[in-house]
């Protein structure tokens, strides 16, 4: 028996021989002790590839405290690397405990998302291109390029001219054409988003959301369409900050924008990230509370394009 925990709080209680980990992810579990005093192999083997170097796995040994009897025997190879159900199926699994009672995610008490009102949609694929000569990773066929100025420097002083256009690129579609730019997107302040994340990559994907834990709320095969929030699970979907996409497959999470800011939607695979599977999401809010955002220091060190160095 394994209770998982996730984001501060814990799931319901299920019964696993093996458990998905995947990038940028992690969880506490308790592992009930009851077999016979000895000492067990835990092991940890990748996804997705085929084990044939057992160099590649993360062995570990759980000692019984009296145990007297070394660990022995081969090792377990564990479920089918490429089994993608068993994958999905555990991971629709393991749903948020109700009759919990222990920290809640903001804003308070909202673990049931059906009643809620979705302020936006952002439908994005990740896929590669090449552009100008080089292999790139993207986003609706926009690869990020990174600016000489700080994007949030920029915002603060020049409200992003010259630096970024705000919502230039689309975050509904695809670009005809594969090209880099900065992208920048508008998030709508104290709004639900639901973010559909499309992976037409070979491989499983990981994408992650500063600023914000966000509910998954489901996964699907192909392409999403409007139908598909009929599988979505509103009741009690568990809270991440990073979740999984599966090849040739889609995922969608609600997020509530209620922290100002730039913050970046990004692959959790480095080397993705690095070629351009990124982007920007822009929390604005006119009021100057400084308890929604301070504001920046007077010796706020300057750089990038001329125009944002000057006061």
């Amino acid at each position: 028996m394994v209770l998982v925990e996730t984001k501060g709080s814990y799931t319901n209680e299920i019964n696993l021989d093996s458990l998905d980990v995947h990038v940028g992810q992690s969880y506490s579990v308790l592992v009930t002790a009851d077999q016979a005093t000895s000492d067990y192999y835990m092991v940890a083997t990748p996804k997705l590839l085929k084990i044939t170097d057992m160099t590649k796995f993360g062995i570990g040994v759980l000692h019984y405290d009296n145990s007297t009897t070394d660990v022995s025997g081969p090792l377990l190879i564990g479920p089918d690397p490429f089994d993608i159900e068993l994958s999905t199926s555990q991971a629709n699994s393991i749903r948020w405990n109700l009759t919990t009672r222990a920290a809640r995610p903001n804003p308070q008490g909202s673990f049931n998302v059906h009643n809620v009102t979705l302020s936006q949609t952002f439908i994005l694929s990740a896929s590669t291109a090449e552009i100008d000569g080089a292999p790139k990773f993207t986003v609706n066929n926009v690869s990020y390029l990174t600016p000489d100025t700080p994007l949030k420097l920029a915002d603060h002083l020049v409200n992003g001219s010259g630096v970024y256009e705000l919502d230039e690129f689309s975050t509904n579609s695809t670009n005809i054409k594969s090209e880099s730019g900065v992208f920048v997107a508008s998030g709508i302040h104290k709004g639900w988003i639901e973010l559909v994340l499309h992976n037409d990559l070979e491989v499983m994907d990981s994408w992650h959301l500063d600023g914000f834990g966000f509910f998954v709320v489901g996964y699907g095969r192909g392409k999403w369409s409007a139908k598909s929030c009929s599988t979505y699970n509103l009741y009690d979907p568990v809270v991440r900050s990073t979740v999984q996409v599966y090849a040739q497959r889609w995922s969608a999470v609600y997020a509530y924008l209620d922290n100002t800011g730039m913050w970046n939607l990004r692959s959790q695979h480095l080397k993705n990230w690095y070629l351009g599977e990124e982007l920007y999401v822009r929390v604005y809010d006119a009021d100057p509370n400084p308890a929604k955002e301070r504001p920046s220091p007077n010796n706020i060190l300057l750089c990038g394009q001329p125009h944002c160095l000057l006061r």
